[in-house]
């Protein structure tokens, strides 16, 4: 399940405390295929992030989601990964149960800014709401 999925990846974030978990935030972001252009637009693009995000996602025809990101901002695109990573190839009927609160356990959103806790919180309503797309 994913919630025990999100647990765990919280436990093992938990290690990393201040700087150690920014540089592992920034480090795992080099990991990401960058979007192609065409992707990186209005509809796309997470309101309410600090730097740009886009996510693209889709239901595959199992039934199961498929996302992609990228984003201008290396810490941006590092907890976009996180989130993102835990709910890839995931089933919809999954995803789609999801909330804020839900990904507490990742221990990600206190050490952000309020500015980019309301992108966190836009990037985790658009990831449920493409599951719940029909």
């Amino acid at each position: 399940m994913i919630l025990d999925d999100i647990k765990a990846r919280g436990e093992e974030l938990s290690v990393l405390q201040g700087h150690d978990r920014l540089q592992y935030i920034i480090d795992i972001a080099r990991d990401v295929e960058p979007l192609k252009d065409k992707h990186k637009n209005d509809g796309n693009k997470i309101k309410g992030c600090v730097s740009n995000l886009w996510v693209t996602g889709k239901i595959l025809p199992d039934g199961n989601m498929k996302y992609n990101h990228d984003a201008e901002s290396w810490i941006t695109k590092g907890t976009a990964k996180i989130i993102l990573d835990l709910v890839n190839g995931k089933h919809r009927s999954e995803v789609a149960q999801l909330t804020l609160d839900d990904f507490v356990h990742l221990g990600i959103r206190e050490m952000l800014t309020m500015q980019r806790q309301v992108g966190y919180a836009s990037l985790i309503e658009r990831v449920v709401g493409y599951a719940k797309n029909d």
